[in-house]
C-alpha cells in the first residue's frame, strides 16, 4: 500500500506594508527634527533660486520632426522626466527651457527666433538630434538651415538620429549642471575646435564664430519681426483669362473622352498629353462619371531642348503638369493626363471642381513655378512669401542661399 505524500501547508499571508512616509529621510528636515526647540532652517537665497532653475525647467518644444516623437517619449511613463521638475509648456511666456526637436526651415525660423525672443530671461536652447544640430541628411538643401546655432544660442547638443528618450534626459541633466556651474560664477563658453569648425562650417558663420559679420543677427531679428503675409499684402491671385469656348465632352469613358479632345494614341513614356483649352471640360466629364476623388498633381519643368524621351531638340521651355483622378469604391479605375503650358501662362485651376485641388495647385506654384488662372488662394505653401525662386526648377540650385538663415 503506497501513501501520497500530504500536501505542502499554504504559506502564511505575507503583512502588508503602508508606506505612511515614516522612512522619508531629507537632510534638512533631518536636522529640524533633530535638533531639540529648532523649526527655523536658513539657507542662502542664491542657493534657493538655483534649486529652482534647476529643479523646475519648464519647457517649450519646438518639435518639427522625427526628434518630436522621442520628445514625447521622454514625457511618457517609461523615462518620465517629469521627475525632475520638468514640464512642458505650451506658450514660451511660461517656458525657460526650448528643445528645439527636428529640421528647421528658412520658412520656420524666423517663427522660432521669434518664439525664443518672447522667453522670459533667464532661459536655455537644446539642440535635439542631428538635424536641429546641423541640418545633417538635409543642410545643403534650399530650405534647410544648416543649425539652429546660426541664429540661436545653444547650450546643450544631444547629438543622434534621433536620439534615444534617455539621451534627452541626459541632456537635461547636464543643463542642470551647467546652470548650477553658471550660479557659481563658471564659464562655460565653448572652445572651439579649429579642425572641427574647418570640415563642418555651415553657409552662414554661426553665433560663437568670430567671422560671423556683426549685422547678421541684426537682420535674422528684422526678419522674424516682419508681418505675416496675411497681414502684409494681400494672397496672390492670378487674374483668370477668359475660357476657350469648348464643345462639350460627352464620350461615357475615357479613351473616349480622349479621342473627342484629339488624342488617338497614348503615349508609352507618360500620360497623354490633352490641349489645356480643353482641361477644365476634361475634369469636369470625368467627375460626371464617377471620378470623384483627385489622386495627384504633379509639375515638372523642362529647359529648352529637353523633354519628354523622344522630343524634338528645339523644343522651348515648357512645364508640364500631369493629373490623376480616380473612382473610389469596388473596381476602382484611375485615369492620367497632363497639359503643357508655357512659362507664365496659367493653366484653369480645377479647385471648382475637385476641392483637394486647391492645396496641391498651390504646392506646385510654390515649388516649381506653375500659375493656376482662377484659384481662390494662390500663395506659397512651404517657402516664405518673400522668396523669389523656384526650388524645384531644373535651373535652380539645389543650395541656394537664403539670407539671412542659410
Amino acid at each position: 500500500m503506497t501513501h501520497e505524500p500530504a500536501a505542502p501547508a499554504p504559506a502564511a499571508p505575507r503583512p502588508r506594508t503602508v508606506d505612511d512616509g515614516s522612512n522619508f529621510r531629507h537632510p534638512l528636515y533631518q536636522v529640524l527634527l533633530d535638533t531639540p526647540g529648532l523649526t527655523v532652517g536658513t539657507a542662502a537665497v542664491d542657493d534657493l533660486l538655483t534649486w529652482g532653475l534647476t529643479n523646475a525647467m519648464w519647457i517649450f518644444p519646438m518639435a518639427t520632426s522625427c526628434c518630436g516623437i522621442e520628445f514625447m517619449a521622454t514625457m511618457a511613463s517609461r523615462v518620465d522626466i517629469d521627475r525632475m521638475g520638468s514640464f512642458v509648456r505650451p506658450t514660451p511666456r511660461q517656458a525657460d527651457v526650448m528643445v528645439v526637436a527636428g529640421t528647421i526651415t528658412t520658412k520656420m525660423a524666423p517663427r522660432v527666433l521669434k518664439l525664443w525672443e518672447q522667453m522670459p530671461e533667464p532661459k536655455w536652447c537644446v539642440a535635439m538630434g542631428s538635424c536641429a544640430i546641423s541640418g545633417d541628411f538635409y543642410r545643403n538643401l534650399y530650405s534647410v538651415v544648416p543649425g539652429i546655432d546660426t541664429f540661436l544660442p545653444v547650450d546643450v547638443y544631444i547629438p543622434g538620429c534621433p536620439p534615444n528618450p534617455e539621451a534627452l534626459m541626459h541632456g537635461m541633466l547636464r543643463l542642470q549642471e551647467k546652470i548650477r556651474g553658471q550660479r557659481h560664477g563658471k564659464d562655460f563658453a565653448p572652445k572651439p575646435d579649429a579642425a572641427l569648425l574647418k570640415i563642418t562650417q555651415p553657409s552662414i558663420p554661426r553665433l560663437v564664430e568670430a567671422n560671423r559679420p556683426a549685422d547678421l543677427s541684426a537682420a535674422q531679428e528684422r526678419a522674424s519681426d516682419q508681418p505675416t503675409v496675411d497681414e502684409a499684402t494681400p494672397a496672390l491671385v492670378v487674374a483668370p483669362e477668359d475660357a476657350p469656348e469648348v464643345a462639350p465632352l460627352v464620350a461615357n469613358d475615357f479613351e473616349g473622352l480622349l479621342k473627342e479632345v484629339g488624342v488617338t494614341e497614348l503615349p508609352k513614356d507618360g500620360p497623354p498629353l490633352v490641349p489645356a483649352a480643353h482641361h477644365l471640360e476634361l475634369a469636369r466629364r470625368l467627375k460626371a462619371l464617377g471620378y470623384r476623388q483627385l489622386v495627384t498633381i504633379a509639375a515638372t519643368h523642362w529647359l529648352a531642348g529637353r523633354g519628354r524621351k523622344g522630343a524634338v531638340a528645339d523644343e522651348v521651355e515648357h512645364f508640364e503638369i500631369a493629373f490623376v483622378v480616380r473612382t473610389v469604391g469596388a473596381g476602382s479605375r484611375t485615369a492620367a493626363w497632363a497639359v503643357r503650358v508655357l512659362p507664365g501662362q496659367p493653366l484653369l485651376t480645377l479647385s471648382g471642381v475637385y476641392a483637394g485641388a486647391d492645396w496641391q495647385e498651390r504646392e506646385q506654384f510654390d515649388l516649381v513655378g506653375v500659375k493656376f488662372a482662377g484659384h481662390p488662394d494662390l500663395r506659397r505653401i512651404m517657402q516664405a512669401e518673400s522668396a523669389t525662386s523656384f526650388p524645384l526648377r531644373r535651373d535652380h540650385p539645389a543650395d541656394a542661399p537664403c539670407a539671412p538663415w542659410r
